[in-house]
């Protein structure tokens, strides 16, 4: 499915866990699509790690699997920065030899958008000079009124999309490229819109001029994929769609990868 939008034009990065055992296609990915950004997807939460369990114990449980609670076991103090740092190295350095270097790189369960392990993982980003990461900036779209009343409505939500204005602000000072933000959509079931309609909405706002949109398209229902199902379905036909690319030039807008 992520093929798929690759080749439509639609879709211009994704990403690679490299402790999974498909990690492989990574190197067929940057033959397919030398024209697609392609970034490691560190993994910290889900399978087991590159290095021997024996070496990272306070990230894995008995059965050196990782454990899924890895914000707890910060938080309570129990997970070991050097450990850490030493496994993300790991997977990097399994990108590599698979990829060549990474254009960027993210977390999966955006487990790193948490006090102290976003730091951690933009200094180990920088010292592996992988020049950009994700976004989680908020370009907020509700489905019903403006992003000021949404606000007003949700306050933890403004706070917390204030501080990773703040966190990434300090990013950009330190070298790190990122998108100038993402779109989120309350209220908008994934896949349910209108791609170009949604940046109707955006126009006479004073909005950033590089804006991330993340999906997560499959051409088949799979219930290892998690909670997220139909909806990728929906993902898959809209941004799989070859004609999408000219509605979004009509508009105004270049798809482009980091």
């Amino acid at each position: 499915g992520i093929e798929d939008c690759l080749a439509a034009g639609a879709m211009r990065a994704t990403c690679v866990m490299t402790n999974m055992p498909e990690c492989g296609a990574a190197v067929s990915l940057r033959k397919k699509f030398p024209q697609s950004s392609l970034g490691v997807h560190w993994n910290l939460t889900q399978g087991r790690p590159v290095l021997d369990p024996a070496r990272v114990p306070s990230l894995v449980d008995g059965q050196g699997r990782f454990s899924a609670s890895l914000r707890r076991q910060w938080l309570a103090r129990r997970i070991n920065a050097a450990e850490l740092r030493a496994e993300l190295r790991a997977q990097y350095g399994r990108f590599r030899e698979l990829a060549g270097a990474a254009d960027f790189w993210n977390t999966h369960q955006d487990v790193h958008v948490y006090p102290g392990l976003f730091q951690l993982f933009v200094e180990i980003g920088n010292a592996l000079k992988i020049p950009a990461m994700r976004s989680h900036e908020r370009v907020t779209l509700p489905l019903h009124g403006s992003a000021s009343a949404y606000h007003l409505r949700h306050p933890s939500y403004w706070a917390k999309g204030y501080v990773i204005h703040r966190w990434s602000q300090r990013a950009r000072a330190d070298g790190v490229r990122l998108p100038d933000g993402r779109l989120y959509l309350p209220g908008y079931e994934a896949g349910s819109y209108i791609p170009e309609a949604l940046f109707d909405r955006l126009d006479g706002r004073n909005v950033p001029g590089v804006i991330e949109l993340v999906i997560h398209p499959s051409r088949e229902l799979d219930p290892s994929l998690g909670g997220l199902t139909e909806s990728r379905l929906r993902e898959h036909k809209l941004f799989g769609d070859t004609r999408l690319v000219g509605k979004l030039e009509d508009k105004g807008i270049r798809v482009v990868g980091f």
